[in-house]
């Protein structure tokens, strides 16, 4: 159930508690709210997409959360295989291979050998 159906659910039935109808049940750990500034066309941009999905803003905050926690623990190399000629007489092929992390190509860094 998304947290839409499970807001929609809690707002049918409000007020309508049984004087000792509950269950007690073992405590959990609750998550931390974190306070995020957006631009607004961000927010704007997130909240359209959040409605074609039928979810919340906050659930495509956590997917993306997730994304960079699976990119980090992946620690993204990709490894790039070319041959290149050595200036040399006959003319040779040497193999070589280069290393660069993904996220860093927007950053402007270079490939290490």
């Amino acid at each position: 159930m998304s947290e839409i159906e499970r807001r929609e659910l809690a707002d049918a039935h409000r007020g309508e508690v049984v004087p000792g109808s509950g269950t007690p049940i073992e405590g959990r750990r609750l998550g931390q709210i974190v306070s995020v500034r957006l631009e607004p066309d961000t927010l704007a941009a997130l909240r359209e997409i959040a409605n074609r999905r039928a979810v919340t803003v906050s659930d495509l905050l956590r997917e993306g959360a997730g994304m960079v926690l699976a990119v980090d623990q992946q620690q993204g190399t990709v490894s790039i295989s070319f041959r290149t000629r050595v200036s040399s007489q006959p003319r040779t092929w040497e193999n070589a291979t280069h290393s660069v992390n993904p996220i860093g190509i927007s950053q402007g860094h270079t490939a290490t050998a």
